[in-house]
């Protein structure tokens, strides 16, 4: 990945300036170099030098188009500065190839001062559309303004929170490890999604494991996926499963967790009965989950 690698060519002047544009992102997409000036407490011919340093390496967006120029940051400076803070508080020490992509974020491979090689994953929420952001309403409550910055930073803190409550049970999830901005760092997870699997071994007893997981999930923690299905259960070699992507997740005593409970339990019996040929009760299965 082209922005660790970029990590070595910037001061912290460098990063306070981009820091800088971060804050002032909250108020506006754009930045005003005076509000720059302000939020890096650097005196203006220090503030135009490293702006023209970071644009110059693709970092940030300027906009002239207004009466005064102004800018914002890219993804790769926000990735940057994650990854810079992450590296700071000795959670990770280098980055790794990618190992995975889906609508809503980017997993890379990484590693620890000891080699432990962890998963770092990217939220990239906004990359295709905003539409996807109704799913955070709930905290993003009624704001003017609403920056990128913010979304993918709220769609990290959540699925880490998440992560934290099931880890504790036991279950073979992968361990949350650290999060700075839109980025978490969790245990490295062998397997795939389901989704890419032409055919495995013992359907039946796969789709059993996926049903008691969720189910002790949903019991022990109180919480509904809301978005689950072959794209965010991961099997590996010896037939143990995980459910990830835990961004959608709402508590059972939420007003609509009967019918997100429903469409979740709906959505993996379809995908075993078309696929494995396997048939199961819905209403079944949805009455365990209250016993």
């Amino acid at each position: 990945m082209q922005v660790a690698n970029l990590l070595t060519k910037l001061e912290k002047e460098d990063l306070r300036i981009l820091m800088a544009i971060e804050i002032g992102m909250k108020r506006s997409e754009f930045v005003t170099i005076n509000n720059i000036k302000f939020y890096s407490r650097y005196k203006m011919e220090e503030t135009l030098f490293r702006l023209k340093k970071v644009h110059k390496l693709d970092l940030i967006i300027r906009d002239a188009s207004k009466h005064e120029i102004a800018y914002t940051l890219n993804s790769k400076a926000y990735d940057l500065l994650a990854l810079h803070t992450l590296v700071q508080q000795n959670i990770i020490s280098q980055l790794g190839p990618p190992i995975g992509k889906g609508k809503e974020s980017d997993v890379y491979s990484c590693m620890d001062d000891d080699k432990n090689i962890y998963a770092a994953k990217f939220y990239r929420m906004g990359r295709t559309s905003f539409k996807s952001i109704k799913q955070l309403r709930d905290i993003i409550g009624n704001r003017g303004h609403l920056s990128w910055l913010y979304v993918n930073r709220l769609a990290a803190k959540k699925e880490y929170e998440a992560l934290e409550e099931i880890y504790k049970l036991k279950l073979n999830t992968p361990k949350p490890i650290g999060y700075n901005r839109h980025i978490i760092i969790m245990s490295y997870l062998r397997g795939k999604e389901l989704v890419y699997y032409k055919s495995i071994k013992k359907p039946l007893k796969i789709f059993n494991r996926i049903i008691k997981q969720y189910k002790v999930i949903y019991k022990k923690v109180n919480m509904i996926h809301g978005d689950l299905g072959e794209f965010n259960i991961v099997l590996d070699e010896k037939g143990n499963i995980l459910i990830i992507d835990w961004l959608q997740w709402v508590p059972t005593d939420h007003p609509n967790a009967n019918s997100l409970l429903e469409r979740d339990v709906e959505n993996i019996c379809n995908y075993f009965r078309k696929k494995y040929k396997i048939e199961s009760n819905v209403e079944e299965i949805l009455q365990s989950f209250h016993k």
